[in-house]
């Protein structure tokens, strides 16, 4: 083993008993709900594996579907949460194998879709892991089911699948949610009758993107639209040129293209409709034929690994540069048939072998790599030389699974991380940086940053920050910590602003549940005291910083600014939109006439009710809040139904329980460090107040003003008001817990989460 090898942990998992080892089985995996899916080959079965059980089981093809029929399926991927492949289909007379120069003729794509796997050959194949079901939808009118090598590369966009024809004529878009695909015509410039026109696609801010095989153009498809246009390829890329580039990824919305043939790297940005060439780095021949088939971004590269390449190939798009990185010791430098897929997982890349004896692991950032040996059970050299063992790979819960092309096992590599309360914040599978979901994230990772003492936040990809100000508890008299973040995003530049929530759950408890009619100057509007006094009293909205923040920010084109929390945070953060608002409403002066240049949001976490009241002006905040706010809900946590939506006799003794038994969060957002006894002593005393009728009585009146949505592990909708009160609930309050999930939302290589939108 080379360096870091000991970091890892790797094994092998036998197929289910109804999947014969034998044969070439499987080219096309993606990951769905924690799972991966592999959709087949020359298997008879769809196989699925839970790699953090160890187990795999096999789900027999739909009806419509030939079982026994050779070359049904190759490659797949996942985006957004779902998975499509799209119709290949070999002519009963061919023998075509698998190979560097047959790859063309073979390959057919699928990828991951509203946590169905959806695969097509003459009918489109959709599989459902979680019910272990599988049905068929038919093709689209104007595109033939019996043409041979219609489609090799799908990806989906936007909740539908988009397919870049290969040999076909027309452009395929497949909704697995409502069973119906369309097509779509290719633009001018692009002819429909071309062979071997489009291999690899990917896609990037809401758009899809396919670089030339054979032919001279470069596709965009934008599906919403149905819309498709072509852009010439750069000076210095030959048009003419055969087998140009066979793979392609997205990374801060540009697209990346790795030569197979072509003498130069491909960047393009179709936004701008525009394309450039980077020159290839010294050490890599750029005449070489077959240089690089399988290629991934991690931490804002791409990194490509050799197929028959000397070296790996680094790119940096944004500096319009590349280098190259030496293969380690025990992997032969210039062999052919080496590497055809990786993936990425925590921050580095992993290639499973083709026909390369060890896997290879890649860290571009420190500019090592390692080989790793296979385990035992998996031999390294096949019974055919030129036989693949791997030809498909991805990530699932921090863990890399390859399935058999025609090795007889699967294959897990399981990467020791550095320790993180995160289960990671990288995205493999998403691209949900190019979306206006993202800002969500972001605000979830800076409300958990804010309860450590670190002064920068944690690596994100796809985000830079820039702190400008972290205000702790007593400086200048205020009572909260309070930071100013700006993240660059993909798409746009946020200012936030952060407040940490409570430390200890009973300092949560014994907050003031009076009325505060002052802060909305309304009698039937009012907010919560203990919120709006910690707010007002920090002045931090009025104060002379906050403005020059805002004019610096909108110097620096930050059009949104964001306050954000969690728990007792997403309170002021609530409470800081509604001030914003009345300024913007009824304010003058400087703060106003700034605040009105930008779009003002709150994105809160697991925060209890901040308002109540019925007035005309509280109906007004509320149809502000519903189109900007947002406040999650994790589960079972109780404190966002708190206070109108809870027992609350029963919320403060069960919270006294939880803290007595230790419960406690990685930032200590949850737990009390106090003794059981004075744990007693102060829920006995809160319990015994004699007005305590009293505040049951107030409780009853807030409600939650701004917009929720709930995350669960349940597909069927679930209703906030609907949970269960127990000690071990409170877990669900973990400000950690909000950003796992939020994650795993939106990244089908983690675990199932669902985002549920409520409606009043």
């Amino acid at each position: 083993m080379g360096l870091g090898a000991s970091r890892q942990a790797f094994f092998a998992i036998d197929l289910p008993a109804s999947i014969s080892a034998r044969g070439c089985k499987y080219l096309s995996i993606c990951s769905v709900d924690g799972q991966v899916v592999a959709v087949p080959y020359s298997a008879k079965k769809i196989l699925v594996v839970d790699a953090s059980s160890r187990q795999a089981f096999a789900i027999d093809l739909p009806a419509g579907i030939t079982a026994g029929q050779g070359c049904k399926y190759l490659s797949s991927c996942s985006v957004n949460g779902q998975v499509v492949a799209v119709p290949y289909r070999l002519n009963a007379s061919s023998r075509q194998a698998f190979g560097p120069a047959s790859l063309q003729a073979t390959s057919v794509s699928s990828c991951s879709v509203n946590g169905q796997v959806v695969a097509v050959r003459e009918k489109i194949l959709v599989v459902d892991a979680s019910s272990r079901q599988a049905f068929a939808i038919d093709l689209p009118a104007g595109i033939t089911a019996g043409q041979g090598c219609k489609y090799l590369s799908s990806c989906s966009v936007n909740g539908q699948v988009v397919a870049v024809p290969y040999s076909a004529e027309k452009i395929l878009v497949v909704d697995a949610s409502s069973r119906q695909a369309f097509a779509i015509d290719l633009p001018a410039g692009i002819t429909a009758g071309h062979f071997s026109k489009y291999q690899s696609s990917c896609s990037v801010n809401g758009q899809v993107v396919a670089v030339p095989c054979e032919h001279k153009k470069i596709l965009v498809v934008d599906a919403s639209s149905r819309q498709a246009f072509a852009i010439d390829l750069p000076a210095g890329i030959t048009a003419g040129q055969g087998c140009k580039y066979l793979s392609i990824c997205s990374v801060d919305g540009q697209v990346v293209a790795v030569p197979y043939s072509a003498k130069k790297i491909l960047v393009v940005d179709a936004s701008s409709r525009q394309a450039f060439a980077i020159d290839l780095p010294a050490g890599i021949t750029a005449g070489h034929f077959s240089k690089y088939l399988s290629s991934c971004s991690v931490n804002g590269q791409v990194v490509a690994v050799p197929y028959s390449a000397e070296k790996i190939l680094v790119v940096d798009a944004s500096s319009r540069q590349a280098f190259a990185m030496d293969l380690p010791a025990g992997i032969t430098a210039g062999q052919g048939c080496n590497y055809q897929s990786s993936c990425s997982v925590n921050g580095q890349v992993v290639a499973v072998p083709d026909n390369a004896e060890n896997i290879l692991v890649v860290d571009a950032s420190s500019r090592q790599a390692f080989a790793i040996d296979l385990p035992a059970g998996i031999t390294a050299g096949q019974d055919c030389k030129y036989l693949s063992k791997y030809l498909s790979i991805c990530s699932v819960n921090g863990q890399v699974v390859a399935v058999p092309y025609s090795a007889k096992k699967i294959l897990v590599v399981d990467f020791a991380k550095p320790y993180s309360p995160y289960q990671t914040l990288d995205l493999h599978t998403s691209d949900v940086h190019n979306t206006p979901q993202f800002v969500d994230l972001v605000a979830a990772v800076l409300s958990s940053w804010i309860y450590t003492d670190e002064p920068e936040p944690p690596q994100m990809a796809h985000v830079t920050f820039k702190v400008h100000i972290i205000i702790q508890p007593g400086d200048l008299g205020r009572a909260v910590k309070i930071a100013s973040v700006t993240a660059h995003l993909p798409r746009e530049q946020v200012l936030f602003i952060v407040f940490k929530g409570t430390s200890y759950i009973l300092d949560f408890l014994s907050w003031n549940l009076e009325y505060d009619h002052g802060a909305t100057n309304e009698v039937d509007f009012f907010a919560h005291s203990g919120a709006a006094s910690v707010v007002k009293n920090s002045k931090f909205l009025k104060c002379d910083a906050l403005l020059g923040r805002l004019v610096a920010a909108e110097a620096q084109g930050v059009q949104k600014v964001a306050f954000t929390g969690h728990s007792l945070g997403g309170m002021y953060a609530q409470m800081s939109l509604f001030l914003a608002w009345a300024e913007l409403e009824a304010g003058s002066g400087a703060l106003r006439e700034t605040l009105l240049k930008f779009k003002v949001r709150c994105f809160a976490f697991g925060a209890p009710m901040v308002f109540g009241g019925n007035s005309d002006k509280a109906k007004e905040f509320k149809r502000f809040a519903r189109d900007n706010a947002v406040n999650y809900i994790h589960a079972n946590d109780p404190c966002p139904r708190a206070w109108g939506a809870l027992n609350l006799r029963d919320f403060v003794q069960q919270a006294a329980e939880a803290a007595k038994t230790g419960l406690r969060d990685t930032h200590g957002s949850i737990g009390g460090r106090v003794a059981s006894a004075v744990v007693d002593t102060m829920a006995a005393h809160l319990l015994g107040r004699p007005d305590f009728s009293h505040l049951e009585d107030l409780a009853r009146k807030y409600e939650h003003f701004i917009p929720l949505r709930v995350l669960s592990t349940q597909r069927q909708h679930v209703r906030w008001k609907e949970f269960r009160l127990t000690p071990g609930c409170l877990e669900d309050h973990s400000v950690v817990a909000y950003v796992n999930r939020l994650f795993d939302a939106f990244d089908t290589s983690r675990p199932a989460c669902h985002v549920h939108a409520q409606t009043f």
